[in-house]
């Protein structure tokens, strides 16, 4: 009886070290490097994708969850942020000409919706999830079509100025990750 007691705690202490003395090697062995991931901004993370040469072929923005001492509760990329994250890591005088269709709105699918900005070196996709309520049907309302609006011609005010900003549509979205893929760069 004493020897198996003997053979359980040192079982027990066996399992112990195995389950809280991890080391980094252990850690990579097991789960594999580590992704570098670099701080962009103030609440923003880059994430970095490499070509066989070296040369950075894709980056990934997100919000920063946690950062040194601080936790942020954001799960969206403030629209400013990552604006400005862009506009450092890839200026529009370095991106080249616009692709056509350049805006062409959000697409959907699987729980997810994305608005891709083609230029000619590189793309930028931003991204973001949405729900949609199982219950909003209850709440719906019958809706009318006007002949009287459809018929009316398509016109822009006077006021409307374009404007230079690509993303400026999307200033109030809710973009959760953005992707900078470089066109001419496959990624390794």
């Amino acid at each position: 009886m004493k020897n198996r007691l003997i053979f359980l705690a040192a079982l027990l202490m066996l399992k112990a070290t195995v389950s809280f003395g991890q080391t980094a090697s252990d850690v990579e062995a097991k789960y594999g490097k580590p992704t570098g991931a670099y701080s962009v901004g103030e609440f923003v993370w880059m994430t970095p994708e490499y070509a066989v040469d070296g040369q950075v072929c894709q980056m990934r923005l997100y919000p920063k969850r946690i950062s040194g001492n601080t936790n942020y509760a954001v799960k969206e990329l403030p629209f400013d942020d990552f604006k400005s994250v862009v506009d450092q890591l890839i200026p529009p005088e370095a991106r080249g000409t616009k692709k056509e269709p350049f805006d062409g709105g959000w697409t959907t699918g699987g729980g997810s919706r994305w608005a891709t900005f083609t230029y000619e070196r590189v793309r930028i996709t931003y991204s973001a999830g949405f729900r949609i309520d199982a219950e909003a049907w209850k709440n719906r309302k019958e809706f009318v079509f006007s002949t009287e609006l459809l018929s009316l011609p398509e016109t822009q005010s006077e006021n409307t100025v374009k404007s230079d900003d690509d993303f400026l549509l999307y200033h109030t979205s809710k973009a959760e990750i953005v992707t900078i893929t470089w066109l001419d760069r496959k990624c390794s």
